[in-house]
């Protein structure tokens, strides 16, 4: 061989030339808007004992275009003739139809189909126009195989079996136990704290967006309303699939979602859910095989967020990043709405989108036994995890294998609904919904504060790296949300007690000492209001009174029950906040004139907590409807006040 000759050495270098290609081509490189597709050779095998999911999506054919929200008609025009023109000579719609099917006129998000050559003249003149805040090559989303275990077909063995497994007992509270009859199956609620979480919040205001495959929510050919939602509070929605305002589920997943959620509570029927009193918003973005594309999830994130919900859920994802919807989660969170998204069903240490994104608090699935199930994503990005079943045990022996159960449709009938059990992140994730739905019933409505809360208060499981921050507790939860409440309602409380007393001392219609007055004022109204309620529960008299109905109620043949989980604390709140101390403590002592300024201080100080309670409600009363709560507070908060006021010129 003459290796000083020119041709061999040229080709040597060809050959080496052609090595280092395939070694640099066979590093991964992270998928871009603009790259091509991975090749499946860079995608980590699925664990055979996992649902089967890609790491690449399946792409749709269209590219997305997302518009600048404020761009106007004028712009709009402008923006649709460019592109035209970087489509020619090609024949092309003349108008907006340029710019393609509109996928969400509020959000300007249109969905384009470009002939391939023409695809980077149309981005470069997007770029130029200065009005397209992204494009991208749209790809689909799909739910992973899901199965189930209906009550029905184990009903007889079910049913029929003796609950072995002992709920724990909580110490010092009761707890709310709902009386319906499948909750005994529902090992999932207890594990996060729910049973003692209820006799704090319900979920009352909320409104949780179920971002999904629909719900069945009402009764209209060929669909039905699912028997146990019966009770549940929906608001409108809309569906992004067939383009129309009635998101009704062809699918069952969204509705068994929604139940989770806010299953129809403590009515005799079937299940419970997490937060029973909040507001769902069905948003269908998933059709009948569980399948949709990016810009129908991004849309119906963008709808959620613009129409009033609090909290979004995304049990859906996939393995690639769309920066559409991304942006579309960072504006939900600009508007104050907290998102939780399922981790993902890959059995794997990397997170799915949409959880991987920061803006997101991703949720993993464990079992009954607080371990990871078999099937969960983990990796850093994950937040906390939450029950999500595991269909191949009865670990608590409930004759029932260890799904999340809820009421949804029989896959296959519209018409159709039974009590199923599914096992996936995406049944944890509606979990960490309901219970921040709780806390936005309480008062917290910042995405930050809430996911904080949720972080903070879940119980360590070891490795954050496979389980997060832990695993969620709600009753841990609503209770530091209470704690972070304290000092903004005490300050309020103080000062609409010091803006009272100090109207009546500059009208000179006290007719006592001021100074004390407003003491004892201030003491009342900002213990109240900073302190949880929860401790006023075994303070006497309130704890003697509510005895004596309790007895009363357990012996007498009325069956009032004042006894039971429902009555016993409402009650004792029902009596705490209202007039009743200030009106026996004036008939007793308003006499007494140097005991008067505590009279007149703890009326004005009970005035102005139950008057923040009413604005900023914390409790739950059981014992009457929801809607009462807030008439019932104000209007005992000026009865406090006109004992006050009396009390102050009983001399004049």
């Amino acid at each position: 061989m003459n290796f000083g000759s020119r041709p061999l050495w040229g080709f040597v270098g060809c050959v080496m030339l052609v090595a280092f290609s395939i070694y640099a081509r066979s590093e991964p490189e992270a998928p871009s808007e603009s790259s091509a597709q991975p090749s499946p050779a860079s995608v980590p095998p699925v664990d055979e004992k996992a649902v089967d999911e890609k790491a690449v999506d399946e792409e749709t054919g269209a590219w997305l275009v997302d518009l600048d929200d404020d761009v106007d008609a004028a712009e709009l025009r402008d923006v649709a003739r460019q592109v035209r023109e970087a489509v020619a000579p090609y024949d092309w719609p003349r108008g907006i139809a340029a710019l393609g099917t509109v996928v969400s006129p509020a959000a300007r998000i249109y969905r384009l189909r470009p002939p391939a050559s023409e695809v980077n003249d149309i981005r470069r003149a997007l770029a130029r126009s200065g009005l397209a805040e992204g494009v991208e090559r749209e790809r689909i989303w799909r739910l992973p195989r899901i199965d189930g275990a209906a009550l029905s077909s184990l009903a007889t063995k079910a049913l029929s079996t003796t609950n072995t497994w002992q709920r724990p007992k909580p110490a010092r509270k009761k707890p709310f136990v709902p009386n319906d009859p499948y909750y005994r199956h529902q090992w999932h609620l207890d594990q996060i704290q729910m049973p003692l979480a209820w006799t704090r919040s319900q979920g009352e205001g909320a409104t949780v967006a179920v971002v999904d495959t629909g719900v069945s929510y009402r009764d209209h050919a060929p669909y039905k309303r699912a028997p146990d939602l019966i009770r549940t509070k929906f608001v409108p929605g809309y569906d992004f699939v067939d383009g129309d305002d009635h998101p009704d589920d062809a699918h069952g997943h969204g509705t068994h979602v929604a139940g989770t959620i806010a299953q129809s509570t403590h009515n005799g029927v079937g299940v419970a859910g997490v937060a029973p009193k909040a507001a769902i918003m069905p948003v269908r973005v998933l059709d009948a095989r569980g399948a949709g594309s990016w810009g129908s999830v991004a849309a119906g994130i963008r709808f959620a967020a613009d129409h009033g919900a609090h909290v979004i859920n995304l049990s859906l994802g996939g393995g690639m990043a769309s920066a559409t919807i991304r942006r579309a989660i960072q504006r939900a969170r600009r508007k104050g709405v907290v998102v939780i998204a399922a981790a993902g069903n890959t059995g794997r240490g990397r997170v799915q989108y949409p959880a991987a994104h920061a803006e997101t608090l991703a949720v993993g699935a464990v079992r009954f036994d607080e371990k990871l199930a078999f099937y969960s994503s983990f990796g850093r990005h994950l937040d906390v995890v939450a029950p999500g079943g595991d269909l191949r045990v009865d670990q608590n022996r409930d004759g029932m294998p260890d799904g999340v159960l809820q009421n949804t449709l029989v896959r296959g009938q519209l018409s159709r609904h039974d009590y199923i059990a599914y096992q996936g992140t995406s049944m944890a994730a509606p979990h960490v919904a309901g219970i921040a739905a709780l806390l936005v019933s309480q008062g917290i409505d910042q995405p930050s504060a809430i996911e904080g809360i949720l972080r903070r208060t879940a119980k360590p499981k070891g490795s954050e790296f496979r389980y997060g921050h832990g695993l969620v507790r709600a009753e841990a939860a609503l209770s530091a949300a209470g704690e972070e409440l304290a000092g903004a309602r005490g300050a309020a409380a103080l000062a609409l007690c010091g803006l009272m007393l100090l109207g009546l001392h500059r009208r000179r219609r006290l007719d006592v000492s001021f100074a004390p007055t407003l003491a004892v004022g201030f003491v009342i109204a900002g213990g109240l209001a900073a302190l949880p309620w929860r401790w006023l529960l075994s303070a006497q008299p309130i704890a003697w009174m509510t005895r004596a109905l309790r007895l009363l109620g357990d012996t007498a043949s009325t069956g009032i029950g004042f006894g039971d989980s429902v009555w016993g604390p409402s009650l004792s709140l029902l009596i705490g906040a209202s007039a009743a101390v200030p009106i026996a403590l004036t008939l007793l002592l308003l006499s007494v004139r140097r005991l008067r300024p505590i009279v007149i201080g703890i009326s004005f100080g009970t005035a102005a907590w139950l008057g923040i309670e009413a604005a900023i409600p914390t409790l739950h009363f059981g014992s009457i409807p929801g809607f009462a709560v807030g008439p019932w507070l104000a209007a005992n908060a000026v009865l406090c006040a006109w004992l006050g006021s009396l009390a102050a010129t009983k001399n004049r």
